[in-house]
């Protein structure tokens, strides 16, 4: 049986290095007049430790590029290549030389015949005979088919010749069965590209195509994800603090939502829920007479961001509010920057850094600088209140993490009518300054559509790539949510996925996945799909800013590293980077596992059950509440069958 062959362009070298030294029994074709490597790189990546053939190839088509053939091949020969692959046109005077190079070096010859119109077989046949004279191990005849006469007189050609030394096929989407056809034939390659956009001609398939159906695990459309909590809970609050009636449209529902809508009703606006659409009816006049409620109490659940948004906006009152919560939050630190938010007005009573804590004000506006370390949800609190002072104020970030989600609260606050958030470059990237207007007033959004959440998309978008072929549909591409570069990651990753901008739509396959390095500093929920793509990457991947996750509603970092170990990944902690190790047949074992509370662990453990050899049993899953309610539901719904 011949070997899949997998061409590549116009990719770095190490990528290159990844296929040869991972796809064991494949063969990898190295398209040289695509890639701009140096002789160097040619020789790093041709005498590498590598479990595929190595396959040198340069098209030359115009005179000047000959030399430079040369050039690359006789590297890649001397390097150690399997195979170089010459056109049977290539000009003599060099044409012997590199062949007497190769037998020298034991390396064997491939030579081509491309044409843009399919010839009798009676020419083929002298094509074929020609390459064979000149010492080719393997004949390569592709033409350019424009009937099915034309491929049906291609395929004849292993009528003729030894199956095992003859590659015989047509060109052209129209015919790429005849690819197949040739492979069922006995040719000893089968061209395929690793995904998508990446071929080197057209009608050939991609690695999807290859795999037997039975490895396809997730299949089908999901048109449910549900909408962004990040932004849902800053509308719900704006729009809570607006004076009149702001129209929230396809407004899914999960425990945060659903605490937003309630903090909305404590700060005394009348909230009517319809299914998916919600109206808040907003009372306040914070210009002129500060925050006011009815309670002197703000209940936010379970939810650190709608904790620490109702931490500044209590600033906002002139007699004290206290802050609650409930579950896994009371035992996180909620509280940062203490001092520098009692230098603009806030009076501040907590044990430690923890929940319950009394907040009042006024908040006096001017300078403030604070660290932003440890996240961004106080800081996002601040831009809303800082714009209802009566006087202007300078809010300086130093250290700044999660700055997508900064982007995305002054993107929601100017919905509601507030601007004057700017900041200037600075030297330092991780510094913000912001020159935030006082006196400003928030007015009600008459209607509006809430995003779908990237975070909840990207299990998957992550899950498809790793055994399935899912289609996601209504994602906005253009979100300022920063989990929405779990995208741009999936395609550096070489992961088989296309969008549509249009219609909102992703469509993922299973992929070869190529390990990677990534600083989720700024993008903390994408550290559990990105640990579920690390255990199917070949090899070994590192996922950075880990330190971010110590404080949510579990130790995160720790708690995947201890639950996944037990069912038999390999993982380790180093500083602030875990280390992933991965395989692209990865089979979890199976066992007894804690959610530890945490509803991203709790779904990174119910996909990993599609990929484990024996049950896992999960002690909690009422926890994915908090975020996606409907996350089985949608599973069940794609999922085909188990391992």
């Amino acid at each position: 049986m011949g070997r899949i062959c997998y061409s590549i362009y116009d990719t770095d070298s190490l990528f290159c290095r990844f296929m040869a030294e991972t796809r064991s029994g494949d063969a990898i074709e190295i398209r040289l007049d695509k890639c701009d490597y140096t002789r160097e790189q040619i020789k790093e990546l041709f005498s590498c430790r590598h479990e595929s053939l190595l396959i040198a190839t340069y098209r030359s088509n115009l005179p000047s590029q000959h030399k430079k053939a040369v050039e690359v091949l006789s590297s890649a020969i001397l390097a150690g290549a399997n195979f170089i692959d010459l056109d049977i046109d290539f000009p003599k005077e060099y044409k012997d030389w590199v062949i007497r190079l190769a037998l020298n070096k034991g390396c064997r010859l491939i030579i081509s015949y491309h044409g843009n119109v399919t010839e009798s077989i009676d020419k083929l046949r002298k094509i074929a005979d020609t390459a064979l004279q000149q010492g080719a191990d393997y004949i390569k005849i592709v033409p350019t088919a424009h009937s099915q006469e034309d491929v049906d007189t291609i395929l004849s050609l292993y009528n003729y010749y030894d199956p095992s030394k003859l590659i015989a096929f047509s060109m052209g989407e129209k015919w790429k069965d005849s690819r197949k056809k040739s492979f069922a034939l006995g040719a000893p390659l089968l061209y395929a590209a690793t995904r998508r956009g990446a071929e080197t001609a057209f009608g050939q398939p991609k690695y999807f195509e290859l795999i037997p159906e039975k490895e396809i695990l997730l299949k089908g459309t999901i048109t449910d994800i549900p909408s962004s909590k990040s932004a849902a809970q800053r509308f719900i609050v704006l729009a809570a603090l607006a004076q009149g009636k702001t129209t929230l449209y396809k407004l899914s529902h999960c425990e945060d939502i659903d605490a937003a809508l309630k903090v909305a009703v404590q700060l005394g606006a009348d909230v009517v829920v319809e299914d998916d659409k919600v109206t808040i009816d907003g009372h306040q006049n914070i210009l002129e007479y500060g925050l006011h409620i009815e309670e002197d109490v703000l209940y936010v659940g379970e939810s650190g961001l709608l904790a620490r948004l109702c931490i500044a906006i209590a600033g906002m009152s002139r007699l004290p509010i206290i802050v609650v919560g409930s579950g896994t939050l009371l035992e996180r630190v909620i509280l940062h920057n203490i001092s520098s938010l009692k230098k603009i007005g806030m009076e501040i009573v907590t044990v430690g850094k923890y929940l319950p804590v009394s907040i009042s004000g006024p908040l006096k506006g001017g300078k403030i600088e604070v660290s932003g370390k440890h996240g961004s949800q106080l800081i996002s609190g601040l831009l809303i209140a800082l714009s209802q002072c009566h006087r202007d104020s300078i809010l300086k970030v130093k250290g700044v993490t999660s700055a997508p989600y900064l982007d995305l609260t002054t993107e929601i606050a100017s919905y509601f009518g507030l601007s004057g958030y700017y900041y200037p470059e600075e030297p330092d990237d991780d510094t913000r300054t912001y020159y935030i207007s006082g006196n400003q007033v928030i007015r009600p959004v008459i209607g509006t559509q809430v995003e779908k959440d990237w975070s909840a998309a990207a299990f998957f978008i992550v899950a498809g790539a790793i055994m399935g072929d899912i289609t996601i549909e209504g994602m906005d591409f253009f979100s300022t949510q920063g989990d929405a570069m779990i995208f741009d990651i999936m395609e550096e990753s070489n992961v088989d996925i296309v969008r549509n901008e249009t219609t909102g739509t992703i469509n993922v396959r299973k992929s070869v996945i190529y390990p990677f390095y990534y600083d989720i500093t700024n993008f903390p929920d994408l550290f559990a799909p990105l640990f579920l793509l690390a255990l199917r990457a070949e090899g070994e991947s590192c996922i950075k800013g880990i330190g971010r996750l110590k404080n949510k509603e579990s130790n995160r970092a720790k708690t995947f590293l201890e639950e996944f170990r037990t069912l038999g990944a390999h993982a380790f902690i180093e500083g602030d980077e875990m280390f992933i190790y991965g395989r692209h047949n990865n089979i979890l074992g199976g066992g007894w596992c804690s959610s530890h509370g945490d509803h991203r662990l709790a779904m990174a453990l119910m996909i990993a059950r599609l990929f484990s050899s024996g049950k896992i049993y999960i002690d909690d899953l009422n926890c994915i509440n908090k975020s996606f309610p409907d996350f089985d539901k949608i599973l069940q719904s794609v999922k085909k069958r188990k391992i």
